[in-house]
């Protein structure tokens, strides 16, 4: 901002002074905090007026969209960021960084409003995808990121801030480290600290050349202090924490704030209470000074834990428990899920330890709730898995990049001598043809049996006990295909199956094979707790909500279009490899077959369901935060135990006995997603 402010000095009544008053206004709200910045956007706004320069006016909104912002009016402030977003499009003003368009999530999370906010920015990005600025796409992805990070759906939150960084990289590289840092946040909270550790050591190297090095720097500290203290070593989490605290000035007070935050819980992990009441008082007075929340795009600052931990370590439990219970009150608020599931742990702990036994199950009930809703699987497959996806649409610069790299190597190589450049080589084959043999076996098999493969050289079959088997099949498929030629029929289907590939992936249900037009995949297999049967009826129905698009959309085209049955019935079966050539992993057993004849007894457009998943599924509820659970303990109840009323996730449609080839008559049922069902 600096820069901005000594170039104002010397610049003329003209455009670029108009464009230099707005974004040193923007630069100094985003900095400050204050109404210093809303007086360069006025002077900004006179003199695009004087000079009838429309693209300057264009920003004219934030001027009342700070005042709100300022005062905590976000409803409001949210409508002026729209209306900014809009003129800045109508003038084709590309929004990066510190742009309304990436700056309006925070609204988003101050508000609480975080489905607005994924309604907002999916909108926004096929508008951009189809009419630019590219830019803008890049933006887009960055805060759908943030929306699925903050619902634990992590595999979906990397892949949008993989994209943005593409993105970036091209059109404002100076963004694009921070991308790379925030993958590392996320595969952090994902549980894989490697991966975290790879990708924020990545960023480090690369802060120089971010649009803020000394910021990013400093951030890049804080989340390496949150891996090692995550990884109980103190002192390191310490030495991290203190390094990045001392990049910042006196004006940088809520990273400052961020940096107590951390630091305080590692003083009272060794015993240094006087040192910890010190920043304790100082990051109380920072926080009814600076209304500082306890999310936002800055991080989390958990105020009121460190309190909560302080008064635990002086012994005073209930006052403890009281700032545990207005740290969940904010997370509520906030709508910001792995804090209310952190909260709600700790809270049952205590109340556990005082023998609150009433309260104690409250928050267990409602965790458990919340925790089942958001099955974010962090086993070794599911990650192995995405990160070959995403390796697949890295951006050809970036394949480019690397090959130019590999060309340098074998410079450097035939440098060397013929013996050495033999022995690398042949280690650089025999290390390339390892890692591609380790991607295609993943490709083909759960990572576990890979893995039980490569160490045992075959791997056992194994009993599950419950397990939701969905199938799928297109009706008039031979039809279509007399009217396709067979590379668009195969066209169509990969479509198909794709989209469903992608649909059962972000539920951890694991695909098991496709056979002609017809596809087959379960849920709570080869990791039981990696999906549920609710899991796997969402995933019917929004592979039969897609089916029903693609159809609207090639009749409009003229085309043959498919339509779809779904199947779904749960049971015991037996999973394993077969053969030794072009070998699959498969399963086996009488629930199989009546999967097979749950989707053949159903109807075009519905999905079918037998008894025994009905019996799973039918007590699941949802709340008024979106959340939604089996785990009803009694089907009549009508609110959560706190007075926040309970729905039904689906509704069904009993089909009574209905005649399964070579089963006799069974119960089956319709379902649907219930219409209070929001999540």
């Amino acid at each position: 901002m600096d820069s901005l402010l000594l170039r104002l000095k010397s610049e003329g009544n003209n455009t670029t002074r108009v464009d230099l008053l707005n974004a040193v206004g923007i630069a100094w709200t985003l900095a400050h905090r204050d109404t210093g910045g809303i007086h360069y956007l006025r002077q900004a706004e006179a003199l695009a007026n004087e000079l009838d320069y429309g693209a300057g006016k264009a920003y004219a909104p934030m001027i009342e969209a700070y005042r709100y912002e300022l005062t905590d009016r976000y409803p409001e402030a949210i409508l002026a960021y729209k209306a900014c977003i809009e003129r800045l499009d109508r003038y084709g003003i590309p929004q990066g960084w510190g742009s309304p368009l990436m700056d309006i999530r925070s609204l988003f999370i101050s508000n609480g409003s975080q489905p607005e906010r994924l309604d907002f920015y999916t909108a926004a990005l096929e508008r951009y995808e189809q009419n630019g600025p590219a830019l803008n796409v890049g933006t887009c992805h960055h805060g759908l990121g943030g929306y699925y990070l903050m619902q634990r759906q992590y595999a979906l939150a990397i892949e949008h801030y993989m994209r943005a960084r593409e993105v970036f990289r091209i059109h404002e590289p100076r963004s694009a480290n921070n991308e790379t840092m925030v993958i590392g946040q996320v595969y952090q909270q994902w549980g894989n600290l490697a991966r975290a550790e790879q990708f924020l050591m990545e960023a480090l190297e690369g802060s120089a050349s971010g649009h803020n090095a000394v910021s990013e720097t400093a951030e890049l500290y804080l989340n390496l202090g949150d891996l090692e203290a995550g990884l109980a070593d103190t002192a390191r989490a310490m030495d991290y924490y203190r390094r990045g605290r001392a990049l910042l000035g006196p004006a940088d007070r809520m990273s400052r704030t961020l940096f107590r935050s951390r630091l305080i819980p590692c003083h009272l992990w060794v015993g240094e209470l006087d040192t910890a009441r010190i920043e304790l008082d100082s990051l109380n007075l920072l926080r009814d000074a600076e209304a500082i929340t306890l999310s936002s795009i800055d991080g989390r600052c958990e105020v009121d834990l460190c309190n909560h931990l302080y008064q635990l370590k002086l012994g005073d439990a209930p006052l403890a428990e009281r700032y545990l219970e207005r740290a969940l009150e904010a997370a509520i608020a906030m709508k910001d899920l792995p804090l209310m599931l952190k909260y709600r742990k700790m809270l049952a702990a205590r109340y556990g330890a005082s023998g609150d036994l009433p309260k104690e199950a409250e928050q267990l009930r409602a965790y458990t709730r919340l925790n089942d809703s958001l099955q974010a699987v962090a086993d070794q497959r599911a990650i192995a898995g995405y990160e070959g996806t995403v390796k697949e649409r890295e951006s050809a610069l970036e394949l480019q990049r690397r090959e130019t790299s590999i060309k340098q190597q074998r410079i450097v190589l035939l440098s060397a001598g013929g013996g050495l450049v033999v022995l690398l080589v042949l280690g650089y084959v025999i290390y390339r043809g390892k890692k591609r043999s380790d991607e295609l076996l993943l490709n083909i098999l759960p990572a576990e049996v890979a893995e039980e493969l490569k160490a045992k050289g075959h791997a056992d079959a194994k009993h599950f006990d419950n397990v939701t088997i969905l199938f799928t099949d297109f009706k008039g498929f031979t039809e279509a295909s007399e009217k396709l030629s067979p590379q668009e029929l195969v066209e169509e289907l990969n479509t198909c199956f794709k989209a469903f590939d992608g649909i059962i992936t972000a539920r951890g249900i694991e695909k098991i094979k496709t056979i002609g037009d017809a596809y087959m995949c379960a849920g709570g297999l080869p990791v039981p707790a990696s999906s549920t049967p609710m899991g796997v009826v969402h995933a019917a129905l929004e592979m039969q909500a897609f089916m029903i698009a693609r159809k609207k959309e090639r009749d409009a085209q003229g085309k043959p279009a498919f339509e779809m049955r779904v199947g779904i019935h749960t049971g015991p079966v037996v999973a394993g490899i077969v053969g030794v050539k072009k070998f699959a992993y498969d399963i086996w057993g009488d629930t199989v077959n009546t999967a097979s004849r749950m989707e053949s007894s159903g109807e075009v457009g519905q999905v079918n369901i037998s008894e025994s998943t009905y019996a799973l599924v039918k007590d699941a509820v949802i709340d008024e935060d979106g959340v939604a659970s089996t785990h009803r303990v009694d089907p009549h109840r009508t609110s959560d135990g706190t007075g926040r009323p309970l729905h039904p996730t689906f509704t069904f449609t009993p089909r009574g006995k209905v005649q399964a080839k070579g089963k006799g008559e069974m119960e089956m049922y319709f379902v649907q997603l219930s219409a209070n069902k929001s999540a």
